[in-house]
């Protein structure tokens, strides 16, 4: 079970909408948000035990993996604060 998440930078105007996270009908894998430095975006991507974490944009494999519940984001784009806005009333299995 998951919710899902929206990402706004108020500066450069970056966002994503409906980026899911959690895991469905099994504990693994689970999604994960994370930042990528390669092609400077915010997304969520899936995640197994014993197996990189890879861009779901440009599968680059060094993701910086966010905690579910992250707020403030730096923006990957330009780098200013930017919002995470939880969405868990809207929920997916």
């Amino acid at each position: 079970m998951g919710h899902l998440v929206d990402f706004h930078c108020r500066y450069c105007r970056y966002e994503e909408k409906d980026v899911a996270v959690g895991h469905g009908r099994t504990a693994v894998p689970v999604l994960r948000l994370f930042s990528c430095p390669n092609c400077h975006s915010f997304g969520s991507c899936w995640v197994e035990e014993g197996q990189s974490p890879r861009c779901s944009f440009c599968y680059h494999d060094a993701v910086t993996l966010l905690a579910d519940d992250t707020t403030m984001l730096a923006c990957p784009k330009c780098g200013e604060r930017a919002k995470v806005t939880q969405r868990s009333a809207d929920t997916w299995e």
